[in-house]
């Protein structure tokens, strides 16, 4: 049988591989700095370590209730965009290896979050969905030479 929650894991699973084609023929090696590519793709990483943080707590206590964290100031530095997509390789991973371990009843448990209000695990998963797309659409715009919006929503 098919997970029910497939799709969102496959879109999840999806956005670190997209990236690494996006941008394949930029530097991603060396000391260069923190760019804006390398920044975006280590805001990725680390709101990552963050939902998951969130899901497992949500698992492992009853309605648990989460602050609403500034999502600008949630990348850590970074040297270069290798970096900040390893550590987004490896950040989503742990992810998608935690979502696959969840029973069906794990991804009904619910949070409160002082801005949303009564959340579930299944509505985190599709809020990180949401949030790869909108950072996609960032990169795009800056591998187009545009100035993509910054900062993002707090979550």
């Amino acid at each position: 049988m098919l997970h029910p929650y497939q799709e969102l894991i496959d879109l999840l699973s999806e956005t670190p591989r997209r990236l690494q084609s996006m941008l394949r023929d930029r530097e991603t090696s060396g000391h260069g700095g923190e760019t804006p590519l390398a920044r975006i793709v280590a805001h990725l990483a680390a709101v990552e370590a963050l939902m998951r943080q969130r899901i497992l707590r949500m698992v492992a206590h009853d309605t648990p209730y989460f602050r609403a964290v500034d999502l600008a100031d949630t990348a850590e530095s970074v040297s270069s965009l290798a970096e900040a997509l390893e550590r987004l390789g490896h950040e989503r991973g742990d992810t998608l290896t935690t979502l696959m371990t969840l029973s069906l009843k794990d991804w009904e448990r619910r949070a409160i979050h002082e801005r949303l209000g009564e959340v579930t695990v299944e509505d985190l998963v599709e809020q990180l969905v949401e949030h790869d797309r909108l950072h996609l659409e960032q990169v795009e715009q800056l591998l187009a030479g545009q100035e993509p919006a910054w900062p993002p929503e707090p979550s």
